[in-house]
């Protein structure tokens, strides 16, 4: 049976989606979680969901999502140990570091690969099944014909993404946010630059008008449940960390209900807060249209019109219902107009029109959209709750004993209260299951009660209050699944690495670049022996591999491998796991800073005993999305994008956007990394330092290469550009 996976942001938002048909919830606690600015939960209320979900046979995973800082890493190890004490079913993991970490000592708990590591191929699904993974969230931009290929050659647990805001960049993938605001999307900061308005240049013109073009619909992908079910998925993921418990719960129970019938049609995802539906990549949606370039905000339900005004009131003609306090936003010309509706005034004649006490003229014909719906109900019945049969138990100058049967176990209660022989009134079956009822305030609902009590006995209504509390005390305990920590002793392999003389080495995407760095004598060039991030694993004939995710690793195996920016090395642990998996050179992530830089090697030798092979990335336009879905195809570009010139522009800066052959499209920063001034703090660090070049001419390769040469020499001059390069991260700390 497929599993249910909802979100949880807050508490509440954790009971509803366990109360309303979900099998488990992912949630974050305080710390190292992708949705960094969610309420997320404390230990305290973590304990309390634990208990909740496994009473009702359901799981927890907590989102462990983000990538660790060298000066975090033990701070998060220990948070880490902390869930698995606390009894948490399973981590969603980003980091290398922690990945390797968990597998290898907490084998009690799940390790879930999130999609923020960028797993979308079956090279990647083969990887982390052999390193003992439990579970692979796949891309979003995965097609069910690529699910069905890895569901068919692997046994690893296949997490599908069936709803909710969608990323416009592969995960993982996106610098955008922290290059610009420092705020880091890997580290759940995100400040969704995406979501902003730019304009779309061809050789400097505006191809439009300013439009939402990295603005991707929400996924909906209820019609074709089945279709995803069928093609191997053991987990639907429903995204809304960041939502309310009203959206919770619609998503959670419209889903559940398709589910269970896949002949049911969803009756209110249209109530909830929403941009336009798309069904994906899932089902191969249009590369050009998934992004709604006229809307940014949640869209929400259509519910009337504008109508003009009578006296001080707006008139509305209604489509759908309206209530008060009813959250609505009016589309009035280019402006977006928010209204919490207080009062709703019936029109004289027409039942379909209403007057709403507005304090802003409107333009006629004005939509309307509900952005919240104040009638739904986030209270839970006992639908999803279990039943219990109690049996009650004692005698006179004996203590009140409770006992019940729960998954094959016998669990116990009892008062400190001794049974008294009745001198008026005695205990009846009434009384006991009023008392016995408070129950249901628990994941449990009382179903019956066996009295075995003698006649003619009495004890005070807080004595069972007593006895009952003392049973469900033991039943939590033994729901939480509370673990105990074995002695961690992680085994140190030497990885024997010699730290070499200083290698310039250099990646291109163009013949005429390669036909430069080789002119200019540079020995170490990533061109066709580059495996991307994105795309196809294809045949290498050298003896050395650029790999850009976690599949070249399987795919390459001894071949000489590099791994790329990509992994998103921060840490020293993750670099020397990367080493133990056969990786003889980590490039650090472009956020490392200077600082990063210094601690992970310092940290490197002090606990692993060697130098560590590194390759840092001192010149090159930083790669800030990588994108399935392509801006120009609306405009009939196809085959013309590496052709011209194009570029999205917003009021601070110009990205420019190229493409590779297989139609990923990538949008670069125009202002060119060039720490070429910085090489006397990075040489010592590092033992090759690359030049990354993606739309160069070979006069600027040349150009770049001969600078570096000079520099290498030890010739003192200055070469960086302050107005037209920038040195990105290097002096500055990612949040």
């Amino acid at each position: 049976m497929v599993e249910l996976l909802s979100p949880a942001g807050d508490f509440e938002s954790a009971k509803v989606a366990l109360y309303n048909g979900c099998d488990a919830i992912y949630l974050a606690a305080q710390k190292f979680g992708a949705r960094a600015y969610a309420k997320n939960l404390s230990f305290d209320e973590l304990k309390e969901i634990l208990i909740l979900a496994h009473s009702l046979n359901k799981k927890i995973y907590v989102t462990v999502n983000t990538i660790i800082k060298e000066s975090e890493l033990d701070e998060c190890i220990n948070f880490v140990n902390d869930l698995y004490k606390l009894g948490v079913d399973g981590l969603i993991l980003a980091d290398f570091s922690l990945i390797t970490y968990v597998i290898n000592n907490l084998p009690g708990m799940e390790a879930h690969i999130s999609t923020q590591a960028g797993a979308k191929c079956l090279e990647d699904a083969y990887f982390f099944e052999n390193l003992g993974a439990k579970r692979l969230v796949l891309a979003r931009e995965n097609s069910i014909e690529e699910i069905k290929k890895i569901k068919k050659n692997t046994n690893i647990e296949l997490e599908i993404f069936a709803h909710g805001a969608l990323c416009v960049s592969y995960s993982g993938g996106c610098l955008m946010s922290s290059l610009l605001t420092l705020r880091s999307g890997n580290r759940g900061r995100c400040s969704q630059n995406c979501r902003r308005e730019y304009t779309l240049l061809k050789n400097d013109i505006p191809m439009d008008k300013k439009g939402y073009f990295l603005s991707m619909r929400d996924l909906n992908t209820s019609s074709n449940l089945k279709k995803i079910i069928d093609a191997g998925a053991n987990s639907l993921k429903l995204e809304g960390r960041m939502k309310n418990p009203e959206y919770v719960k619609i998503i959670t129970s419209e889903y559940r209900h398709k589910i269970d019938d896949y002949k049911y049609e969803p009756k209110s995802l249209e109530k909830i807060f929403h941009r336009n539906y798309t069904e994906g990549f899932l089902f191969n949606e249009d590369r050009g249209k998934i992004v709604d370039i006229s809307k940014r905000n949640n869209e929400g339900e259509l519910i009337g019109y504008i109508k003009g005004k009578k006296n001080d009131l707006t008139m509305v003609e209604l489509i759908k219902p309206l209530n008060i306090n009813d959250r609505i936003k009016i589309i009035n010309g280019n402006e977006d107009y928010y209204f919490t509706v207080d009062e709703i005034i019936k029109h004289e004649k027409n039942k379909n029109y209403v007057y709403l006490n507005i304090y802003k003229n409107m333009n006629n014909n004005s939509k309307i959209y509900k952005m919240i719906d104040s009638t739904i109900d986030i209270s839970y019945d006992d639908k999803y709750k279990r039943p219990l049969s109690l049996d009650i138990y004692g005698k006179i100058n004996d203590k009140l004993i409770i006992k019940t049967i729960i998954d094959n176990k016998e669990f116990i209660g009892s008062s400190t209260q001794l049974i008294q022989e009745a001198k008026s009134k005695p205990i009846d079956d009434d009384t006991l299951f009023r008392q016995l009822k408070k129950s249901n305030d628990t994941s449990f609902y009382l179903k019956n009660i066996n009295n075995k009590l003698p006649n003619n006995i009495f004890i005070t209504i807080a004595g069972i209050n007593e006895a009952r509390r003392d049973l469900f005390n033991n039943i939590n305990s033994y729901m939480q699944r509370d673990r105990q920590i074995n002695n961690i002793n992680e085994k140190i392999i030497r990885t024997n690495y010699e730290f070499e003389d200083t290698k310039l080495c250099a990646f291109c995407k163009t013949e005429e670049q390669y036909k430069a760095l080789k002119d200019l004598g540079i020995e170490i060039i990533y061109y066709k022996n580059y495996s991307p991030y994105v795309g196809k694993l294809k045949d290498i004939e050298e003896d050395y591999a650029l790999i850009g995710n976690y599949g070249g690793i399987y795919k390459y195996n001894g071949k000489e491998l590099i791994s790329d920016y990509s992994f998103n090395v921060i840490n020293s642990k993750a670099l020397y796991e990367l080493h133990k998996q056969g990786v003889k050179y980590v490039t650090l992530s472009y956020e490392a800073s200077y600082k990063d830089m210094k601690n992970i090697v310092s940290q490197y030798k002090k606990k692993y005993g060697d130098n560590p092979n590194l390759e840092i990335i001192t010149y090159g336009k930083q790669n800030l999305m990588t994108l399935k879905y392509c801006p120009l195809r609306r405009y009939g570009e196809c085959g013309k994008c590496n052709h011209n010139n194009y570029k999205l522009k917003d009021e601070i800066a110009s990205f420019e956007i190229y493409h590779d052959d297989d139609c990923i499209t990538h949008i670069i920063n125009e202002k060119p990394l060039n720490l070429i001034d910085e090489l006397e703090l990075i040489l010592p660090l590092s033992n090759r330092i690359r030049l990354q070049f993606t739309n160069e001419s070979y006069d600027e390769v040349k150009k770049i290469v001969n600078q570096y040469k000079e520099k290498l020499s030890g010739l003192n001059k200055k070469y960086f550009d302050s107005e037209k390069q920038t040195r990105g991260y290097f002096k500055r700390e990612i949040l």
